[in-house]
């Protein structure tokens, strides 16, 4: 037993010995191992697109009349007759309201009269004259050539004044018969038959124009410098639709009709005004509507995230992945910044590929395993679940008038 346990522990310090001086276990064989190549870093790419940023905003907009009239009497009197039914479409010159014309009538005669004797007057005092300055001049004194002509000059003074009341009289007669200055939608008759209207009684009715209407609402000072060029052409400046209050769209396109001369200081806003037909008479002075306007001119150009721009001190870069999967940094010129996307104004062309995602491991002139990014439907790639990015081209229209710019990544950081 004694010898037994003694080959027991000389074999178990073999064994331990063995382990311990070539550093392995589990009795296996020390084996070499050969240096790994590092791997190509992953990373998420972005093709370069073409974007219009002239995309179209959405305002609250007040519906106006382009012309109200409100009617009152010019001349005192009773009203005889009421032409019109309230709330109907008149035209203009249409007659609306009969004032009793009868003293009115009588004095346009009595006007006439004294026109008609201040002529004959007239064609005295001329026949006189004539007769002083064709007798013998012996027989007539220069005093009284003198009175002759002054009398004739009065004369023709008289016709002219008596001649000026009969008009005053006849436009106080043509005011006995009230009529539509315009075209619209007449409103409430304040004053019916039998009532005495005198000039300050007050409006008689109103008239509001309905076709076409007005539409105003205020464009931030910003939007504004942004189409100046266009406002000061005689161009359309919006391709303007409104949507009314129960969320369907107006069918008529509004038209450019002007722009207020002072900017709002309060509020740093433009009345913009846009004209519509309104036949059927759907739009309705002062209600509110949405106005839906889309600059007429548009602004295509390139456009990249701002997470795929990166900079330092020789100015702003991206990098291009090529067909070989291999990074270039490329110096880009930038334009203005919209949303989140950065206009590429030179170093980049629509379709090239850069980095969007895993700039920090990436290398130049180094090999990088690509990724396109998704739109946010399906399964999310290694890099984007390591670091999501929130760019997003919701709001940009494509060059393509059939669709719009996607998302190039969901989420944000």
């Amino acid at each position: 037993m004694k010898i037994l346990l003694v080959l027991l522990l000389l074999a178990a310090g073999a064994y331990f010995g063995r382990s311990y001086l070539f550093g392995e276990s589990g009795g296996q064989e020390p084996q070499a191992t050969a240096p790994r190549a590092p791997q190509a870093p992953v990373v998420v790419l972005h093709r370069v697109e073409r974007a219009d940023l002239a995309v179209g905003r959405e305002y609250v907009g007040r519906v106006e009349p382009i012309q109200t009239v409100s009617l009152r009497p010019q001349v005192s009197g009773e009203i005889e007759q009421v032409h019109f039914k309230e709330g109907s479409m008149v035209k203009a010159g249409q007659l609306l309201f009969t004032i009793d014309a009868r003293q009115y009538k009588t004095t346009v005669a009595l006007r006439k009269a004294e026109l008609a004797k201040a002529e004959a007057n007239y064609d005295r005092a001329v026949k006189y004259d004539r007769r002083l300055k064709a007798a013998d001049s012996r027989s007539v004194s220069a005093s009284d050539i003198e009175q002759s002509e002054s009398d004739v000059l009065q004369r023709k003074a008289e016709v002219e004044q008596a001649r000026a009341t009969l008009q005053l009289a006849q436009i106080d007669l043509d005011y006995t018969r009230v009529t539509a200055p315009i075209s619209g939608q007449a409103g409430k008759a304040f004053f019916t038959k039998g009532n005495y209207v005198t000039p300050s009684s007050g409006p008689l009715t109103t008239i509001v124009q309905m076709d076409p209407i007005r539409v105003t609402f205020s464009l931030p000072d910003r939007d504004y410098l942004a189409q100046l060029a266009a406002f000061r052409s005689s161009e359309a400046v919006y391709d303007a639709a409104i949507r009314l209050p129960d969320g369907g769209l107006y069918p008529e396109k509004g038209l450019r009709d002007f722009e207020s001369n002072v900017m709002d200081e309060e509020t740093g806003t433009l009345t913009v005004s846009l004209r519509f037909p309104n036949g059927d008479g759907t739009l309705v002075p002062g209600s509110m509507v949405r106005v839906e306007a889309r600059p007429a001119r548009s602004r295509v150009v390139a456009v990249v995230p701002q997470e795929a721009i990166m900079a330092d001190g020789e100015g702003d870069f991206v990098y291009v992945v090529d067909e070989a999967s291999v990074a270039h940094r490329r110096p880009v010129s930038l334009g203005d910044v919209v949303g989140k996307v950065s206009v590429v104004l030179s170093g980049l062309e629509p379709g090239e590929r850069i980095v969007l995602l895993g700039l920090q491991s990436v290398v130049p002139e180094g090999k990088v395993a690509p990724v396109e990014a998704t739109n946010g439907k399906g399964g999310k790639t290694p890099a984007e679940l390591a670091q999501e990015s929130d760019f997003d081209l919701e709001t940009l229209e494509t060059a393509s008038p059939d669709r719009q710019a996607k998302d190039v990544a969901g989420g944000s950081n």
